[in-house]
Order: structure tokens, then C-alpha cells, then sequence
């Protein structure tokens, strides 16, 4: 999957950099969804993750910017991903103890 991530970012040669931000796309993409794997269908997302979290680098924290006149406002998830993720969730039951 680095090889991957390398041909989607060509000017990206940090291969240790390019790994973590596999490695916290997965961990975003498990803890969303409530698994403990990522499904091999949704390799593709985490790569796009990935990206995003790499175009992102500078921006921790933020939700919106404005530089020189430009505005700029990111979702904590592109709905692009969440709409690949949505499927993949694990639904989880919520009940009460009655004594």
C-alpha cells in the first residue's frame, strides 16, 4: 500500500512519514467504523485518508482559514470517504440492565 501512497504523493519521499499516515488513516477507519481490522474494500479509503491527512499537515487543530483573501473550511471526514466508510460500521446495541 506505500508504493501506492508514493504514486498518489510522487513528491513525498518520507517513507517512514507516508507510513504513519497509513498507519493513522487505519487507526481513523477501525475506530470509526468498530472493527478491528480494515476490510480489504476499503484499502482505497484509507489511501485517500492518507492524502487528505498529508495535504492537511500544518492545519492540526483547525476547521477553517483564511490566507490572503482565500477561506478555506475542512470536515474532520470528506464525505466522499464517509460515504465508502458509512457501510463498513458496526452497528452497536445499547440496552439496559432491569433488576
Amino acid at each position: 500500500m506505500l508504493e501506492k501512497l508514493m504514486s498518489r504523493l510522487p513528491d513525498e519521499r518520507d517513507e517512514t512519514l507516508l507510513s504513519e499516515l497509513l498507519e493513522d488513516a487505519a487507526a481513523f477507519i477501525l475506530a470509526y467504523t468498530g472493527r478491528s481490522s480494515v476490510p480489504q474494500a476499503l484499502e482505497n479509503a484509507q489511501l485517500q485518508l492518507a492524502v487528505v491527512y498529508y495535504n492537511r499537515r500544518g492545519m492540526e487543530g483547525e476547521s477553517q482559514r483564511s490566507e490572503g483573501g482565500v477561506d478555506r473550511t475542512v470536515d474532520a471526514l470528506p464525505r466522499d470517504i464517509a460515504a465508502m466508510l458509512n457501510p463498513f460500521r458496526l452497528a452497536k446495541a445499547v440496552g439496559s440492565c432491569v433488576s
